[in-house]
C-alpha cells in the first residue's frame, strides 16, 4: 500500500488522521501525534507542524528527521540484505535461531484467530518489558484485527510450539518497505527462541523473494530495556541514523523547564521505570528543537 492507503488504514481504527505537505499524521494516542509513514524521514515546515497543533488537536509531535548538521540522536532499524541468511546473524544468535527454527513451527495466521490468542501475548510482552499493562485493550485489539483482516498488505504471521502460539508477527507492504508494525511473544516459551526464529523465516521470506527492497523494524524507542536494542541489531538490522523531533506545542512552551525538573527528578530516584525514561527525554529533545 502506499501512505495514503496506510494514513485510511489507520482512520478506519479511529485513529485522528491529518495530511500536511510532507506526510500524514496519525495520533496512536490522546492529543500525541506521530507521522507516516513510519520509516521516512521529513522535514515539515513550521506552517505545517502549526496544522497539526490546532486541527488534531495535539499537544505535541513526534517524527524523524534527515540529521543534515545535526548531531543524530535516533535511527531506524532497516534490514536490506538480499541473500539474507544465518551468515547475517551475529555469531552469538546463529545457534539460538537454529534452535528456535527446529522447535517452533512458523507460518502465516489469520487475524480471526490472531485476535483471539494474540492479546495475552500482548499483555505478556508488555509486563515483560515495562512491567505495567498495554494502553491497547482487548476491544481496540480486536478491531485492529478485523481492518487488517481486509487490507491485502497486512499479514499476521506466528511462530507456534504445538498448538500453542510462542510469538506472533504482523507486518505491512508500504511501497518497497516490509514494516513490522507489531512483534510480541509469551514468556513461557521464550526458552525455545520463537523470537529468533520468526524474525528471521520473515527477514528471508520478504528481503529473498524480493516481496520488499529493505525490512524495517521500527525506530529506537525513547526508552527501552538494552535487550530489545541488542535483539535487533543481531538478527541483521542495521541503524539507519536521524535526528529526533519532539516538539511540543507552543501555548505550553513556558511550562517545559518545570516540566523536565520534575521528569529529571523522577526519573533519578525511578532509573527502571520507562515511563519516566521516556518521559525525560522527550523534554529533553524538545528542548533543543525549538
Amino acid at each position: 500500500m502506499n501512505v495514503a492507503a496506510l494514513a485510511e488504514f489507520f482512520r478506519s481504527l479511529d485513529h485522528r488522521v491529518i495530511q500536511t505537505r510532507s506526510c500524514f499524521w496519525y495520533s496512536p494516542q490522546a492529543l500525541i501525534f506521530k507521522s507516516l509513514p513510519f520509516h521516512e524521514v521529513v522535514s515539515p515546515s513550521p506552517a505545517e507542524l502549526a496544522k497539526v497543533f490546532v486541527h488534531g488537536p495535539a499537544l505535541a509531535l513526534r517524527y524523524p528527521t534527515p540529521p543534515g548538521g545535526a548531531q543524530p540522536d535516533g535511527g531506524m532499524y532497516i534490514c536490506s540484505t538480499r541473500d539474507y541468511d544465518l551468515s547475517s546473524l551475529s555469531a552469538n544468535v546463529r545457534s539460538h535461531t537454529r534452535r528456535g527454527l527446529a522447535r517452533c513451527s512458523i507460518k502465516r495466521t489469520d487475524f480471526d484467530d490472531l485476535a483471539d490468542r494474540g492479546f495475552a501475548l500482548i499483555e505478556d510482552t508488555t509486563l515483560r518489558q515495562t512491567g505495567g499493562r498495554p494502553a491497547q485493550t482487548l476491544a481496540q485489539w480486536k478491531m485492529f484485527c478485523t481492518v487488517a483482516a481486509t487490507n491485502q498488505d497486512t499479514e499476521a504471521w506466528g511462530a507456534f510450539v504445538g498448538d500453542e502460539l510462542a510469538a506472533f508477527i504482523v507486518g505491512m507492504h508500504i511501497d518497497d518497505c516490509y514494516y513490522i508494525h507489531v512483534q510480541k511473544s509469551a514468556s513461557s516459551l521464550l526458552k525455545y527462541y520463537p523470537n529468533n526464529a520468526i524474525t528471521f523465516a520473515v527477514l528471508k521470506e520478504k528481503l529473498s523473494t524480493g516481496a520488499a527492497s529493505y525490512v524495517s523494524h521500527g525506530q529506537i524507542a525513547l526508552a527501552a530495556r538494552e535487550g530489545l536494542f541488542h535483539f535487533k541489531r543481531s538478527m541483521g538490522f542495521e541503524i539507519q541514523p536521524f535526528k529526533e523531533r519532539v516538539i511540543f506545542n507552543p501555548v505550553i512552551k513556558t511550562t517545559l523547564r518545570l516540566g523536565r525538573g520534575l521528569a529529571g527528578a523522577f526519573q533519578r530516584r525511578y532509573p527502571e521505570n520507562l515511563f519516566w525514561r521516556r518521559v525525560s527525554r522527550s523534554l529533553d529533545l524538545a528542548r533543543h528543537s525549538y
